[in-house]
């Protein structure tokens, strides 16, 4: 019974599968017109004729004749007939090779079938059969092709055989561009690409450029640079993948623009027409926000009303602006105050200690809290954790004065209402009976009134406050000093609100106008600064302090600060403007509550700055006598030697073709750099004639007493530097060696050793003259031992501690006098200046450019070397070998 399931079951599966079988062969005639147009395309494909139209006719073209196969073939099968029981066993019988046709025995009935004996002989009779059957296949589909569809059909297939051999490797990519219209193939050249990165605004710098196939490392670049490519020869729209698109335009019917921005590492694609014209990995660098802490504990300035508040700050690309929010505790919704911090720059890692004057301020004295705000160059911001500390503040000494501060604190506050303030000033008015102060207090309250015309109570505030500080002045010093200091707050302030102004302008601040208006109130400013240190000096005179002269410059050392004050606000600097008016407002503040013992450290600072200019006078002096010191035996030693020559050598034009570069720029006058004279290999010493050495002999003592006189007062300058500043100047004690060398030289009739010990001498006064100016940084001669001047700015040359602009290097080399504005910070200032004196530092990390710009003896020293070098070339008289090594000298200009 088993045998017979299995059996009727396999039979089952072999009839499913000759039918199958049947409906293929059925189905060549309805499919082969169908088949012979889809192989025809692909020859076309293949032959690049489809993807050769345009776009449109390419898919019109590919509609229709794709659509006419499908269109047949779908026809063609509906039109198939369905194989009948019949068929399917005759083709099973015949693939079988079945005798006698048994598979009919399944189909037949018996003709008493309702007879239950028959029928169940039957059923058995037909079990038999089907277990006898044996193995039963299907041959595969076998159409009935005539001897021309073979032919044609073989024909199709060489032709396509043959259009892939010829199309070698871009067979595929061809069938591909020909199936998918808008796609060009491989064996159309890729169009041409020019891509760079552009970096962001605020990460300047040199944009990278990419190559269509990226080779090596990654390319690093900031969060937000710019992704350019301009695409030529194309027709489709390129697409770019793996970042932000800002914008594709269409230059031209084959050109392309595209933009975009870079967010995120990742791969860049750039792709036109299904063909990958570019592929580069990017690594972006996240513009992360800035990172803002405090660098200590604010707090009061002791002795002063300024606050500390130290700061660090840091950021990748820079920090553009950092202020500090000021507020009271637990009132988050309340009044706030802003104080900006400035910054050198946009530094990228800083800490510093701002010290602002917040003693104006209704906080002032007060218990507070406040935060750091930091913004970066490109707009990222961030905020410190809040710390409390207290605010500094001033200690008036006048009641009335006190009980004005106290009610203009309520009054900003908010804890009083105008109208409260304003009695309670009439009250304040009848507890004095300085006259100068009713007009003003008169005009307060009627300020505060409450018909008063509008925004005239927002002047009270500062108003109250210049009078709390006229009325501690006038009870310490007096009415004229106090008149002064108010005519100092007032022009001080004309001068802040001509800055803001034109700041708020921006490139329209700086017509002339502005610069007009700008001038008149520093000079006001300036007038008022001058007129307030007469009285300052004054007062010292008064309390028996003399104060020292220190030039025709003393008597108005404000000109070098207000000028620089308007270079940099005409420049467009109106932050570093602003700096400088603070400082002057400091120093003006100093001078307001300068005491006795104040005025006594501000005279040792002015004679030791004096001293300062004394000594470095000397040294210059000293120096110079050297040098002529050096003049003479250089002039000596050269008579000697040439009187010691062959007759026909002695006409003046020495061979110098054998001599060596820096022997012939000793020639020139000009002294070769260290690493020449290390580098030239030492030659023995040429003759000299000892008759001329015995005629020189008179300039010699001469020299030797000179030499004598100069140690001396080398001696004595070393000891005044060091009595002053507290530090030893060795460079003086090696100058006394050589110039004692150069003494025994002299006596010793060799000019040779004593040209070499002055030489080192010269070298040993100049290095002393860097150790006195460090010396008298550090806190000693110029500064006095208290210190930086407080008071008024550097009462040295020049009115300033800054540098003259257009003063500095008019003597030249080898000047008989020494530089009037030569003072401590000389060298620190000119080193962020360019040869005019312009300022450096604009543009990305402090500087414009990497370029070296050399100092201007340098490039006048090189350009007579050339003109002196050029003029004995253009002599044709001069020996050939002179002429040649004259030659390979001038290639190095």
């Amino acid at each position: 019974m088993a045998d017979s399931f299995a059996a009727a079951a396999r039979l089952a599966s072999v009839r499913r599968r000759a039918r199958r079988v049947l409906w293929w062969e059925h189905a060549w005639p309805a499919l082969r017109w169908s088949l012979l147009l889809a192989a025809f395309y692909l020859l076309a494909c293949l032959a690049r004729i489809p993807q050769s139209l345009p776009d449109w006719l390419h898919i019109l073209f590919e509609l229709t004749v794709l659509g006419t196969a499908f269109w047949l073939g779908v026809k063609g099968l509906r039109a198939i007939p369905q194989p009948t029981d019949a068929q399917v066993d005759r083709r099973i019988e015949r693939d079988s090779r079945l005798a006698y046709q048994p598979l009919l025995t399944l189909a037949d009935r018996p003709a008493y079938a309702a007879d239950g004996e028959q029928g169940a002989i039957w059923t058995q009779h037909v079990q038999r059969v089907v277990s006898s059957l044996g193995p039963l296949k299907v041959s595969l589909p076998k159409p009935d092709v005539t001897t021309q569809e073979k032919l044609g059909l073989a024909s199709v297939a060489a032709a396509l055989a043959i259009a892939a051999v010829l199309s070698g490797s871009h067979s595929q990519s061809r069938l591909h561009a020909g199936l998918v219209p808008g796609v060009d193939d491989d064996s159309i050249p890729l169009p041409s690409v020019q891509a760079w990165i552009d970096r962001p605004s605020y990460a300047p710098g040199a944009p990278v450029f990419l190559s269509q196939t990226q080779q090596g490392n990654p390319i690093h670049v900031p969060q937000g640079a710019i992704l350019n490519a301009t695409i030529t020869g194309t027709f489709g729209r390129p697409v770019l993948r793996g970042a932000t698109s800002i914008s594709h335009d269409r230059l031209d019917e084959r050109s392309w623009s595209e933009k975009a921005t870079l967010q995120q590492t990742g791969t860049v694609t750039l792709k036109a027409r299904g063909r990958t014209l570019g592929s580069w990995r990017v690594d972006v660098e996240p513009d992360l926000p800035p990172v803002v802490v405090w660098d200590g504990k604010p707090a009061p300035q002791k002795d002063d009303w300024r606050t500390s508040l130290p700061w660090h700050v840091q950021q990748t690309y820079g920090v553009a602006s950092l202020e500090v929010e000021i507020r009271l505790p637990n009132l988050p919704k309340g009044r706030i105050v802003r104080v900006p911090v400035p910054l050198n720059g946009h530094p990228k890692d800083a800490k510093g200690e701002a010290r602002p004057d917040l003693s104006s301020d209704p906080f002032a004295g007060m218990e507070v809290e406040g935060r750091l705000h930091a913004v970066s160059v490109s707009g990222r911001e961030n905020h410190s954790a809040f710390v409390r500390f207290h605010l500094g503040s001033r200690k008036f000494s006048d009641p009335l004065a006190r009980a004005i501060v106290a009610l203009r604190r309520r009054l900003m506050l908010g804890q009083e209402r105008p109208q409260q303030a304003a009695d309670e000033l009439k009250l304040l008015t009848q507890t004095t009976d300085v006259l100068a102060l009713l007009a003003p207090l008169g005009l307060d309250i009627a300020s505060l009134q409450s018909n008063a015309p509008e925004g005239a109570a927002e002047q009270v505030p500062g108003q109250l406050w210049a009078l709390a500080l006229y009325l501690d002045d006038l009870r310490r010093d007096g009415p004229e000093i106090a008149d002064a200091a108010a005519a100092v707050r007032a022009a001080q302030q004309s001068v802040q609100q001509q800055l803001d102004h034109m700041q708020s302008l921006g490139e329209k601040g700086h017509t002339l106008a502005e610069q007009e208006e700008l001038q008149k109130r520093t000079k006001a400013l300036k007038d008022a600064l001058n007129h307030r240190m007469q009285l300052l000096f004054q007062k010292a005179a008064q309390s028996g302090i003399m104060m020292p002269q220190s030039g025709t410059s003393s008597a108005d050392p404000w000109s070098d600060q207000m000028q620089r004050l308007q270079n940099d606000a005409s420049q467009g600097h109106g932050d570093e403007a602003l700096r400088k008016l603070q400082q002057m407002e400091d120093m003006a503040e100093h001078m307001r509550q300068a005491t006795p013992e104040d005025l006594k450290a501000l005279a040792a600072q002015m004679k030791a700055q004096e001293e300062a200019r004394a000594q470095r006078a000397a040294l210059h002096d000293l120096v110079h006598r050297e040098t002529t010191l050096l003049d003479h035996a250089q002039a000596r030693l050269s008579a000697a030697r040439k009187a010691a020559l062959p007759p026909d050598q002695q006409d003046g034009h020495e061979d110098i073709s054998q001599m060596s570069t820096a022997d012939l720029l000793r020639q020139l006058g000009m002294q070769p750099p260290p690493n020449m004279e290390q580098s030239a290999a030492p030659k023995p010493a040429a003759p000299v004639d000892p008759a001329t050495v015995a005629a020189q002999s008179p300039e010699r003592r001469a020299d030797h007493a000179f030499q004598r006189a100069l140690s001396r007062v080398d001696e004595i300058l070393g000891r005044r530097v060091k009595d002053l500043t507290g530090k030893p100047a060795t460079a003086f004690d090696k100058a006394k060696a050589d110039m004692q060398d150069a003494r025994k030289a002299l006596a010793d009739r060799k000019d040779d050793q004593a040209l070499t010990a002055e030489q080192k001498a010269l070298a040993d006064l100049s290095e002393a003259g860097k150790q006195m100016r460090q010396s008298q940084k550090s806190g000693g001669s110029g500064q006095g031992k208290g210190g930086s001047l407080s008071f008024i700015p550097s009462m040295g040359g020049g009115g300033s501690g800054q540098q003259q602009h257009g003063k500095a290097g008019q003597q030249g080399d080898g000047g008989d006098q020494p530089d009037a504005g030569d003072d401590d910070d000389g060298d620190e200032d000119r080193k962020d200046q360019d040869p005019l004196g312009r300022k450096l530092g604009e543009g990305q990390s402090g500087k414009d450019s990497d370029a070296h710009i050399p100092d201007r003896n340098a490039r006048d020293r090189a350009r007579d070397i050339e003109r002196e070098l050029r003029r004995r070339a253009s002599d044709r008289t001069r020996p050939q070998g002179e002429l040649d090594y004259l030659e390979r000298l001038l290639k190095s200009f």
